[in-house]
Formats: C-alpha cells, structure tokens, sequence
C-alpha cells in the first residue's frame, strides 16, 4: 500500500497513464484460434480496464470536492475491477484444471454475468477475487471493508462525514470537512492507488502469459503466413 503522503496528483497522473492507453478492441482474427476463450477473457479485460479508467478519474474529482462518501463508493468498485482481474489472471494460470466447456462456462460468468435476468451466466461474486488477492496482497480486504463502512450509510458514511458535535452547547452541526478530511481522503488516496497497483499488476501479468495459452490452442490457420494470427 502507499504512504499517506500520497495525493490526488499522484492518483490522476496514473489515471492519466491508463487512458492514453485504453484498448480500442480485440481482434478473434488476430488471436488466430479456435477456442472462444481467449477473446472473452480479453474482452472481459479490455471492458475492465475502461471501467476502471472511469471510476478512478471521478474519484480523483469527488476528491477534489471534498466529496469524501463518493470518492470512497467509486474506490470501492475499482478495488472490485481489480479482484475480478486477478481472478482472470488466476483463470490463465489454473486453466489446465479445467475442461473446454467448463473453462467457457467460468469466462462467460464474467464476461456476461447477471444477477437480475435468470437467463443470462450467474455472475463471479466480488468476494472470491478479493479473496484472490487477499493471498498476495495483504490488506486488501480490511481496505475493502474501510470503503464499505463509507458506502454504506453506518456512522462512517453519514455522522462522520457530515456532522460534529459541539457537546458544551448540545449542538450538532452539519457540512463537509467538518471532521478530519485529511484522515478521509488520505484513507480513500491509498486505497484506490493501491487497488489501481493490483489492477495493472493483473492486467499484465494477463498480457505476459497471453502468448503461451494461444499457442497451446488449435489454430484457425496452421500454417497462416501472414502474421494475422499473431498474439496480441
């Protein structure tokens, strides 16, 4: 995790790095293989990583407002865009444990999960990919549960944020900052920096090991000459 010395500057700035890079699509023809697989993983991370862009940038803004329960609820779903791309990097690294159809089945879940239309993929539940990380992040989870206190309206996300006690007078009083902001957006800074560190860290690990699961697959072309079939 970072140090509290860490500001919104730091957040936009790689915020910034990630939107000049966002992917623009992916290519089944490029892949070059039969198996649907490696298109919905990567499409599940390209969409991702879009989502993640998104969020960040409008903490970094909600943080700059002073906007503290906005910041903390938009961290908290980059936190979850990172736990659902390890859990995809997980999946390329254990894919040998599973069959073709039930290797689709976990993909598809990701990709295309709802819990609201009966039909569609039941959805990947966000705890089994902070679990993930939990094992190689430690931390993860008591971050997690810090932005949930301010998600949620409990005393962390309502009292806290919006009002004080002026216990001589037996007065509440009401507004932004009127506790300690620094504690609240140091808090909110260090957790979406670091949930933006394990999201990258996914991200490309995932590029890395891309090359060797395609090249494991039965191709479209064999003998392609043409470079089409090429990893991304």
């Amino acid at each position: 995790m970072t140090e509290e010395t860490e500001t919104v500057a730091d957040v936009r700035a790689w915020v910034t790095r990630i939107r000049v890079n966002l992917p623009q699509s992916v290519d089944v023809r490029a892949l070059g293989v039969k198996s649907k697989a490696p298109f919905q993983l990567l499409c599940t991370r390209e969409a991702l990583i879009w989502r993640t862009e998104e969020l960040a940038r409008n903490a970094c803004d909600a943080l700059e407002r002073n906007d503290f329960a906005a910041a903390a609820i938009l961290t908290r779903a980059v936190t979850e865009n990172a736990g659902l791309t390890w859990l995809l990097m997980d999946v390329l690294d254990s894919r040998k444990k599973y069959t073709p159809e039930k290797l689709n089945n976990l993909l598809m879940r990701m990709l295309s999960g709802s819990g609201h239309w009966p039909e569609a993929p039941k959805p990947v539940h966000v705890n089994d990919g902070l679990r993930k990380m939990e094992g190689k992040i430690p931390g993860v989870q008591s971050g997690y549960d810090c932005l949930s206190e301010i998600a949620h309206p409990n005393w962390a996300g309502v009292a806290a944020l919006y009002s004080k006690d002026d216990r001589p007078n037996y007065i509440t009083h009401f507004g932004r900052g009127l506790r300690d902001a620094d504690s609240s957006r140091g808090l909110i800074i260090n957790a979406l920096l670091g949930s933006l560190g394990a999201f990258e860290y996914a991200y490309n690990e995932i590029s890395e090991k891309m090359p060797a699961f395609l090249a494991e697959l039965e191709r479209i072309w064999p003998d392609d000459p043409t470079g089409l079939d090429a990893a991304p």
